[in-house]
């Protein structure tokens, strides 16, 4: 009886001490992983505002748009939490088949951001099995460059951004990626098409990035680090514990 009693005070004990820990304790060694990863992605940078009157951009929907390239390095700390820096490039200019006014631009790009694994932060990786997702935030700074000679402008720009990436592994060390980032420019002094902005707009600036890429995991290891598992929940150590004193229940009733 002692020994159930003694078991059940351990349960509740280790509950409440992983609870005020937030269960951030790992099961997985440091070597045990690969945290570096290496992210290639292409798609499409849509600037949402600022625009000079007569300029925009405008496609038929559904059509698939690829003007923008991203680099990347990941380094995570530990399954839940990491680092990102990432080198891009974009391209904006008008749709010849529309009435807007002739622009085209090109943007390079720097960021840096944190970057969380949510399916083990939830703690659900064993139900989401090949499936991921990242959420990531940050900062960019870039340069525009202004290509028409007529609206020859550069700017550098500072903004945030916040975006989520859902992943697919396809082996140990590689994964399919896919990306939305809405980015917020708070130092943007030209349109992007390349104008002197409205002061009204206090230098502010939208754009959102939609990509699809690949990831490798860089490391002599099979674990890539966004697949790493989290130690025990603190529901399966308690069914655990639990299990242990039926078990030793049954014992005493014989």
């Amino acid at each position: 009886m002692k020994k159930i009693i003694f078991l059940a005070f351990l349960a509740f004990t280790s509950a409440s001490f992983q609870a005020q820990e937030n269960q951030v304790k790992m099961d997985t060694k440091s070597s045990d992983f690969n945290k570096l990863t290496i992210e290639i992605t292409s798609g499409q940078a849509k600037g949402i505002t600022p625009f000079t009157e007569k300029y925009y951009i405008q496609h038929k929907f559904g059509t698939v748009i690829t003007n923008s390239f991203n680099l990347g390095g990941r380094y995570m700390l530990n399954p839940i939490f990491g680092a990102k820096l990432d080198f891009g490039y974009f391209k904006l200019n008008n749709n010849p088949e529309n009435d807007s006014k002739a622009f085209n631009l090109d943007g390079f790009t720097v960021g840096l951001q944190g970057v969380i694994n949510t399916s083990n932060l939830f703690d659900i990786s064993k139900e989401m099995g090949k499936f991921n997702m990242l959420i990531h935030g940050g900062f960019q700074v870039s340069k525009i460059n202004s290509n028409l000679p007529e609206l020859a402008r550069r700017d550098n720009n500072l903004g945030v951004m916040l975006g989520f990436s859902p992943q697919f592994k396809l082996f140990n060390k590689v994964s399919l990626i896919s990306d939305v980032t809405v980015l917020k420019n708070f130092k943007q002094w030209y349109t992007w098409n390349g104008l002197q902005q409205d002061r009204s707009n206090n230098q502010g600036g939208l754009m959102v990035y939609t990509s699809l890429g690949l990831t490798y995991s860089i490391g002599k290891n099979k674990i890539h680090g966004d697949w790493a598992k989290l130690n025990n929940s603190t529901s399966d150590q308690i069914e655990d514990l639990q299990k242990r004193i039926l078990k030793l229940e049954t014992e005493n009733k014989k």
